[in-house]
């Protein structure tokens, strides 16, 4: 919000000191200004609208600036949070690391009994296991407990937030490396020799592209509110 008063008043003073006679008109001729206006007024304008139609405005009234100040932390805190979804991805070893339960020796008013095999229960130990080494081995497939389903389910799930998230990152950087390019808009931009007015022209079509993105979304949020209330009439949700 501050950055784009900031930016409106900027430009509106330039327009004032440009020499020529200032009418109201040359606002909306500014593209600056009048991408400005659009962009906040899609966010800001539809919210209260929403927020009458759905006769809850309040929250305009008491939260709105508090909204404000806390828009930066949504953006650059919780958005991360909320594509690494860290409160629920474990990397630990999903409980290999837990030993098997070995037998125990029962013991009764201080004494422990065994049994000792004898040289016959030898032998047919022996004759079983060189049996057991001659049989080919047949793997039986088990059905799945319903533990491992949910915990196959729940990996399917990780595999899932990790392509989200790496996807995420990969268009951050190109997102970045874009930005911070020093070429490649002047291509599509006129020819000019003047540095600076080349300068001028890649800014303006950044700041274009950003603020008409932000006002796109800001209608298909608008579109899906209004979808929501239709459907609450009707269905009584």
């Amino acid at each position: 919000m501050f950055a784009a008063i900031f930016i409106a008043v900027k430009s509106v003073i330039k327009d004032l000191h440009s020499g020529s006679p200032f009418t109201v008109s040359d606002l909306f001729k500014n593209p600056i200004f009048y991408t400005l206006i659009i962009s906040v007024m899609s966010t800001y304008g539809i919210w209260l609208f929403a927020s009458i139609i759905m006769f809850d405005p309040w929250h305009m009234i008491t939260s709105f600036l508090q909204y404000i100040l806390l828009t930066p932390t949504y953006t650059n805190v919780l958005n991360v949070y909320a594509f690494c979804n860290t409160h629920d991805v474990s990397w630990g070893t999903k409980g290999d690391d837990k030993a098997e339960k070995l037998p125990s020796v029962n013991t009764e008013k201080g004494a422990a009994e065994t049994e000792m095999p004898d040289s016959g229960d030898l032998n047919a130990q022996y004759q079983q296991d060189v049996a057991l080494f001659s049989t080919k081995h047949q793997k039986v497939k088990m059905p799945l407990s319903p533990a491992q389903l949910q915990e196959k389910q729940m990996d399917y799930y990780r595999g899932v937030r990790t392509g989200v998230v790496l996807i995420w990152m990969i268009t951050n950087f190109a997102l970045a490396a874009v930005v911070l390019s020093t070429g490649g808009l002047e291509r599509i931009t006129p020819g000019s020799d003047d540095p600076a007015k080349q300068a001028a022209d890649r800014s303006n079509i950044y700041m274009a592209i950003v603020l008409w993105s932000v006002a796109g979304l800001s209608l298909f949020k608008f579109l899906g509110a209004m979808w929501f209330l239709i459907v609450r009439l009707f269905r009584g949700v």
